[in-house]
């Protein structure tokens, strides 16, 4: 699997990966929906896979003497480290962005809760395109929309369900606790406890979620015929 890992590295990674890290610094821009910018680290992934079968990277793996279903792995668990060196990233930017934009409008703040929300926006991305990527790797681009309207999908509702709580905070009681207590960078200990609970769930989705996917990828591997 570290030798897979390496020729991951090597071979398939595509320059637009480390550039579009860059777009983490939408964070700091004021009255934006900032989970947007988890969306560019899965349009990196996609030019990555496009690459690979311009390339013929499947066929050429799959020949060399390693398990059909660890071609797979290597391929999910090289996405996941590029997922997780974004997040890494976003987490000094969301509190810069508590530094230098208190407030966001036009939907979450940078906090905990939205590194949560960004780890969903990961797996639903994950869950809508490896699996079909592996069965029908020519469809890719199919399925690149598919999963560009499902993770748009989730921004909508997740940025929507934001500004909604910011514009009715003080006529929904409700809404006012997501203010003071997920939409925000956490200031009082119950915000902490609040927010770590949310990312802990995010978390759980996602290494949950990408367990199931790779089983499912490399389920759908194993019964394809090249």
């Amino acid at each position: 699997m570290k030798q897979l890992l390496y020729k991951e590295y090597k071979l398939c990674l595509v320059s637009m990966v480390p550039i579009f890290y860059l777009f983490a610094l939408m964070l700091l821009i004021p009255n934006y929906p900032y989970l947007v910018a988890a969306f560019f680290t899965c349009n990196s992934i996609f030019f990555l896979f496009k690459q690979s079968v311009v390339n013929g990277d499947l066929l050429f793996t799959t020949l060399l003497p390693v398990a059909k279903g660890d071609v797979v792995r290597a391929r999910v668990r090289f996405v996941v480290i590029i997922q997780m060196i974004m997040f890494l990233l976003f987490i000094p930017l969301c509190y810069a962005n508590h530094l230098l934009v208190p407030r966001n409008p036009a939907g979450t703040d940078g906090s905990l809760t939205f590194l949560a929300a960004a780890l969903v926006l990961f797996t639903i991305f994950n869950g809508t395109f490896l699996p079909g990527f592996y069965k029908n790797e020519q469809k890719m681009d199919k399925l690149f929309l598919i999963s560009l309207i499902a993770v748009f999908g989730w921004i909508i509702l997740w940025e929507g369900f934001m500004i909604t709580a910011g514009a009715a905070e003080r006529l929904v009681p409700f809404f006012a606790w997501v203010e003071t207590h997920l939409d925000c960078w956490p200031a009082t200990s119950e915000a902490w406890t609040v927010q770590l609970i949310a990312l802990a769930i995010g978390a759980l989705v996602y290494v949950v979620g990408n367990i199931l996917i790779t089983r499912r990828a490399v389920a759908v591997f194993e019964r394809v015929d090249l």
